[in-house]
């Protein structure tokens, strides 16, 4: 750590720590100006979502019917065990339930304490954002490049809707960065990597994306026992996933059914979707045409991320790093489903992982500008992103009395 603080400057942990306070001020600032005043405002609850009966009367209702998806990892977390009957209050019981690590840490963390467990949840997605921009940090630091570049972090599409909604993919994406430092470390990972594998599987399924990166890195050597080593990193998700089986009704789904995009149906999703950008009738004509463009740009940006990953399978190192590039470009192209290129929140969250191994790519060396475009890509998505957030961001400037 001292060897990367000289070549780079600053400590990382100390622009980590800025990450974490400029979060938490505008999360505070948009509960006092948005949400009267109540944190349980940023779980998006729609006004129609049926809520479990001791959360509902602190749960400040959102004025979208169905709310977000954030609101459903708040009621796991107050049941992670689901003793409760919380899975008939899920969307989609097994699906929500199989992503348990940020709902379990909130628990944990509250110490079971039902007062204390919404708290606790927004301390774990600040912890993540620590977590996400200290290891970049690292990563820049050890490219000989300033520690603030940690801050891109912030810059993950998935980062900032994790802010806004709670949602969990702002933690694999802190996942994600740990991995890429623990392989650009210089010597060869260990138990710190396979709990970091292991907590990615948990956090949400796609996450075990990456421990299939380590595996396919080791096999590719023909290093059989690491193969092994970790390919047992899944076994905590899939034991999970084992023991929803017998708790959540088979009407809530399979616990161990394939995921749709591993079989994907040939279909032009997101260039259709971009060519063909959602209509809003609801906004003016001017202003659609604002918001189509910019969903078009966005989608356009998504596609010049899996680009970019793919030009990245040039020269990135380790394997393992490779192995992640080309399966997270591979998922991407999986998804030919035009309905899931619609809303800009749901497209740009599973592939957290993607942006952040490019934004951890090589900075100085033959990498440079690719690292650049994949900023730019970043900044074009997050453009989109913050769109969706005019209306929270107006009612900040009325309460500090500058709108």
């Amino acid at each position: 750590m001292r060897g990367e603080t000289k070549r780079g400057g600053t400590e990382p942990w100390i622009w980590a720590l800025v990450a974490v306070l400029v979060v938490l001020a505008w999360q505070a600032l948009t509960v006092n100006a948005n949400y009267a005043g109540n944190w349980t405002g940023l779980f998006r609850t729609g006004w129609k979502t049926p809520v479990p009966e001791r959360l509902a009367p602190g749960t400040y209702r959102n004025a979208h019917p169905h709310g977000y998806d954030g609101q459903y990892y708040r009621f796991l977390a107050h049941d992670p065990f689901l003793r409760h009957g919380t899975a008939t209050d899920l969307d989609t019981p097994m699906d929500r339930s199989r992503r348990i690590l940020v709902p379990l840490l909130a628990w944990a963390l509250a110490g079971g304490q039902q007062g204390a467990i919404d708290g606790a949840y927004v301390l774990v997605i600040l912890a993540s954002i620590f977590a996400g921009t200290y290891f970049l940090g690292r990563i820049m630091v050890r490219q000989g490049r300033h520690a603030a570049l940690g801050l891109l972090f912030l810059a993950v599409p998935a980062t900032i809707v994790g802010i806004d909604t709670m949602t969990v993919d702002v933690t694999l994406a802190a996942l994600t960065a740990c991995f890429a430092w623990h392989w650009g470390s210089g010597r060869e990972p260990g138990w710190g990597l396979w709990f970091t594998l292991a907590a990615a599987g948990l956090t949400r399924e796609t996450g075990l994306l990456l421990a299939a990166a380590c595996v396919l890195a080791a096999l590719v050597k023909r290093d059989y026992r690491r193969a092994a080593f970790w390919g047992t990193a899944v076994l905590p998700a899939l034991g999970w996933y084992g023991c929803l089986h017998f708790v959540i009704p088979p009407a809530g789904g399979t616990p161990l059914s394939v995921p749709g995009w591993l079989w994907p149906r040939p279909q032009l999703g997101i260039v259709m979707r971009a060519i063909d950008p959602p209509r809003y009738p609801l906004l003016g004509a001017s202003v659609e045409r604002i918001v189509r463009a910019l969903d078009a740009l966005s989608l356009l940006a998504m596609m010049a991320a899996a680009a970019l990953g793919i030009l990245r399978l040039r020269w990135a190192k380790p394997a393992a790093i490779r192995a992640a590039l080309g399966l997270q470009v591979a998922f991407l192209l999986a998804i030919t489903d035009e309905v899931f290129w619609t809303p800009p929140y749901g497209y740009c969250r599973p592939f957290a992982p993607l942006f952040v191994l490019l934004l951890a790519g090589d900075s100085a060396g033959r990498g440079r500008r690719v690292w650049v475009a994949a900023i730019l890509v970043c900044a074009l998505v997050d453009v989109r992103v913050l769109a969706e957030m005019e209306t929270q961001g107006l009612g900040v400037l009325r309460w500090l009395g500058l709108g």
